[in-house]
């Protein structure tokens, strides 16, 4: 029962992110490659103020809106998408490794706010005009937010390559308990 139900957050992780990609491919150019992501990304409110200039200057400012509201009900997702699925692969072994799984399957619930709290800083620079301290603080949000799930999503890959190491698939997404 525990597979069905990463299974579904799973797949609907994939169709916001799906979404995200597309409303984001609007924001991409030669002086903004990166999109959303670079915005999240800037630090400076110099860098922050020439991704506003270029989007304004391509008419995209609205998709960059639309992008930030989709955001929301994804990142109400993924997080638990990923606890989910390390409390899948997780064992009770008592190990180092496992207990880091238990660790990281509370650690990435921290993604959901600082995704907010990024989300609305972008928005407010979208409105208000770029600051530093507002890019900053975006930005350290967003970079914690990807470390989170980078770390966690590397000890899912390697509980997999444990589990399949040790007895195939079904053990290894737990359907054989």
């Amino acid at each position: 029962m525990r597979f069905f139900g990463w299974l579904f957050l799973a797949t609907l992780s994939l169709v916001l992110m799906v979404q995200l990609r597309l409303i984001d491919g609007a924001l991409a150019s030669p002086d903004t490659p990166w999109g959303i992501v670079g915005f999240e990304l800037a630090f400076t409110r110099d860098r922050a103020a020439a991704i506003i200039a270029v989007w304004r200057s391509m008419g995209v400012t609205d998709s960059a809106l639309v992008s930030l509201g989709v955001d929301v009900a994804f990142l109400l997702v993924y997080p638990f998408m990923f606890r989910s699925l390390v409390q899948l692969l997780r064992r009770d072994d008592g190990s180092t490794f496992q207990q880091l799984g238990v660790r990281l399957s509370a650690a990435v619930l921290v993604c959901v706010p600082l995704d907010a709290i990024e989300n609305a800083l972008l928005w407010w620079m979208l409105d208000a005009g770029a600051s530093t301290p507002l890019a900053v603080a975006a930005g350290v949000a967003a970079s914690l937010k990807f470390l989170l799930v980078v770390v966690t999503a590397a000890w899912c890959g390697a509980a997999l390559i444990r589990r399949f190491a040790q007895g195939g698939w079904r053990k290894a997404v737990g359907t054989d308990s």
